[in-house]
């Protein structure tokens, strides 16, 4: 038998055993969905900005940039719940989120995600530093042992001239409690805080750069 007739069988051989493995792939368990939301933001009275906002979505490194459930079992070990992602990837999940919060304030006249067609003054972008569970070696084994961290540095740029008017890093965290269920939960608590400061943050940032706008 030639060579070739020899790798030709092999290929034949080896079909069934690819069609079988991604069938059973396919016909696997599907995983849990969650998804997070935006907090309810107190406006309260004072100025609204004449500014209209592009939230871009945030960059983030390939560990995080995943629908998978980020769980640090060390500093320097990264995992992932089994069974369980988030409905999207974390960065445009977080940008969605953060177009939602900076709206419900009302004092913008227009918040959009990327891709706008509108002139925009001002667009939000940033870098996701942290977006995970994580459990501290000396917490022991409790309902409370388990925490979340979410940190993001953001920047407000001027989009006219591309110019960074100001940026910060926004962190909190929140107890995970224990079961997914728990997890998510303290997911939403750490990620509410940042965007409620954010929204805040954004506001006031926004409200001081406009009058250069005006005169300008």
């Amino acid at each position: 038998m030639t060579r070739y007739k020899r790798l030709l069988l092999l290929a034949f051989a080896m079909l069934p055993l690819g069609a079988c493995a991604l069938a059973d792939v396919a016909s696997g368990p599907a995983p849990s969905l969650y998804v997070l939301t935006a907090p309810q933001v107190e406006a309260g009275a004072g100025a609204s900005a004449d500014a209209q906002l592009v939230v871009e979505e945030f960059s983030a490194p390939a560990a995080i940039d995943t629908a998978r459930i980020v769980y640090k079992a060390s500093p320097n070990e990264i995992a992932y719940y089994a069974g369980a992602r988030w409905a999207d990837r974390a960065p445009r999940m977080i940008a969605s989120l953060a177009v939602e919060t900076l709206s419900n304030t009302g004092r913008f006249p227009a918040v959009t995600g990327p891709g706008a067609p509108s002139r925009m003054d001002f667009s939000l972008s940033g870098d996701i530093r942290a977006f995970g569970a994580y459990r501290d070696a000396s917490a022991g084994l409790g309902a409370g042992a388990t925490k979340v961290k979410v940190s993001l540095f953001v920047r407000l740029v001027r989009m006219r001239d591309r110019s960074i008017v100001a940026s910060r890093v926004f962190t909190a965290e929140a107890a995970g409690g224990s079961g997914m269920d728990a997890v998510v939960e303290g997911y939403d608590a750490a990620l509410d805080e940042v965007l409620a400061a954010l929204a805040a943050w954004t506001l006031e940032q926004s409200l001081a750069a406009m009058p250069q706008e005006a005169g300008s």
